[in-house]
């Protein structure tokens, strides 16, 4: 582990901060020749790509470093900060990070070692494929993430000493360049040369996914985009790819100025989908459609931060929209067809979550309102479940009424504490996996979502849901909330189920006409 290496060496070396100079072109900011010369030791030296500074070990000589190359017998290895990590060759996609061609591209689309990058080489007539070279100049290249979380490529060139068996080459850092613009690939050993004009079918441009979106912005090289919706100065474009059918939203609103529209391409003459308001978008899309959120300044004077944060949100959870209605009773429970995970809300304040493996859901509106009870007993499994009145959207937390693990009194296959209840006491749950009970009448009327599934993503779990509570049934026909009264309150369950089976009285399955003529003529006190 880094700490304990450092613990190890607790005199701070002199500090150096390299003489760090921009080229003619703003975008490559190139270091200038700085031979600093990385200790020989279990430390080795720490570089700040960004500021410029480097400093042989520990670490706290150079804050917020970004690149600790440091010795071992034979080889060089790095350790790096969080979101760095050392280019493999091309075409290389495991194992150690390589000693780069001259001119070869790093950017986004490499594959990186981001945790150690032992690159060996045994001498310099015969050392690895992609290795280090003794006796001679090797090139690294390199993703660091800045100050304002922006991730940039650079390379370093090192000129490594001879062989020695016990402390390894020397390491003399020659020189270094980094690309300043966010996500921006560079040419390994090449300090100099015009910004790259701004592609926006790179692959390597940032994408976007459902959520928070922190997305790097080109805002050097990028050029406007003229639509009907109309002029996004330096606009940048950010894949999209639908998971699930749906209606989808995209906004930028959090960010003054920007202007937001979404594309069905990144090639000149894409069409516009949508742009609504000036930051913000939405459209429906279909599992699989991939889309452009392409997002520009308002003015031409306009210079959108980098990363700019854009949110995506996307439809319910279809499997939640189209769930198995659950009867009152004893319902069939299954995920062994199931390969989907849910992340649910597992303690009353909402602090914590859980993830409920092979998913399986159920709706359920009750015949009148009261406590109920959800059992899934008699499992041959270990059992998860949680309900609640919304259906979450697709990759976010379903917020939940009540959620258990393990309950005490629900055997599972024979052995105790596997399988699930929720009522008013999970079941006499207690600890880690009680999750937290059904403390609130389910009522009348309303659509509730359970999902179930197994505590292992492997395991598959076959079992009963069994549903208990009050008798179904209403005490007089239109009476939701049974307070023997037909009165507003009814008409408006009756009016919020219209067109579902929601609030249906007269049980042909919906929710309409011929149902609000039962309630008007008992309109009042329910008899006796």
């Amino acid at each position: 582990m880094k700490t304990n290496r450092l613990q190890k060496h607790l005199a701070l070396a002199t500090v150096a901060t390299a003489a760090v100079v921009a080229t003619s072109n703003a975008d490559v900011v190139y270091s200038g020749v700085i031979n600093f010369v990385c200790n020989q030791d279990i430390d080795g030296c720490y570089i700040n790509v960004e500021t410029g500074q480097m400093s042989n070990g520990p670490a706290s000589g150079v804050p917020g470093w970004d690149l600790n190359p440091y010795m071992t017998a034979g080889g060089m290895n790095f350790f790096n900060s969080t979101g760095g990590g050392q280019m493999r060759r091309p075409g290389i996609t495991t194992g150690t990070a390589g000693n780069l061609v001259v001119a070869t591209q790093i950017s986004s689309t490499g594959s990186y070692n981001i945790s150690t990058g032992n690159v060996y080489g045994t001498t310099a007539a015969t050392g690895l494929n992609g290795g280090w070279v003794y006796s001679a100049q090797n090139i690294i290249g390199f993703k660091c993430v800045f100050a304002d979380s922006s991730v940039h490529y650079g390379w370093m060139r090192f000129a490594m000493g001879v062989a020695n068996p016990t402390l390894g080459p020397t390491r003399t850092i020659v020189d270094y360049a980094y690309e300043s613009i966010a996500n921006t690939p560079i040419s390994a050993g090449v300090g100099s040369g015009p910004p790259p004009a701004y592609d926006p079918c790179a692959p390597f441009n940032p994408a976007a996914s459902v959520g928070n979106n922190n997305l790097s912005m080109n805002s050097t090289t990028a050029a406007d985009l003229v639509t009907s919706c109309g002029t996004a100065y330096k606009a940048n474009y950010f894949k999209f790819t639908a998971p699930v059918d749906g209606a989808y939203g995209f906004n930028a609103c959090a960010t003054n100025g920007a202007i937001l529209s979404i594309l069905n391409g990144c090639a000149a003459g894409s069409s516009v989908l949508s742009c609504g308001s000036p930051c913000q978008a939405g459209l429906s899309l279909t599992a699989g459609q991939i889309v452009y959120c392409v997002v520009g300044g308002d003015t031409a004077a306009t210079v959108l931060p980098s990363p700019i944060n854009v949110v995506v949100s996307a439809p319910p959870l279809p499997a939640c929209v189209n769930a198995t209605v659950a009867v009152f009773g004893t319902n069939v429970f299954d995920d062994t067809a199931s390969t989907t995970p849910q992340v649910v809300q597992n303690n009353a304040a909402g602090t914590t979550t859980a993830t409920i493996q092979k998913t399986v859901w159920y709706s359920f509106t009750p015949g009148a309102t009261g406590a109920y009870s959800f059992r899934l007993c008699g499992s041959t499994g270990d059992t998860m479940m949680a309900i609640g009145a919304v259906c979450p959207s697709f990759g976010s937390t379903f917020q939940t009424l009540a959620y258990n693990d393990d309950a005490p009194l629900c055997s599972s296959g024979g052995t105790g504490n596997l399988a699930s209840i929720i009522d008013a006491t999970n079941g006499g749950a207690t600890g880690t996996f009680a999750g937290f009970p059904l403390t609130q009448d389910l009522v009348i009327g309303t659509t509730y979502y359970i999902v179930a599934g197994s505590y292992s993503a492997t395991t598959s779990v076959t079992s009963n849901l069994v549903i208990d509570g009050p008798p179904q049934g209403l005490p007089c026909a239109g009476d939701y909330n049974a307070d023997g009264i037909r009165d507003g309150s009814d008409l408006a369950t009756l009016l919020s189920g219209w067109g579902t089976a929601g609030s249906d009285i007269d049980g042909d399955g919906t929710t309409g006409g011929s149902d609000l003529t039962v309630l008007l003529s008992g309109w009042g006190t329910c008899p006796q």
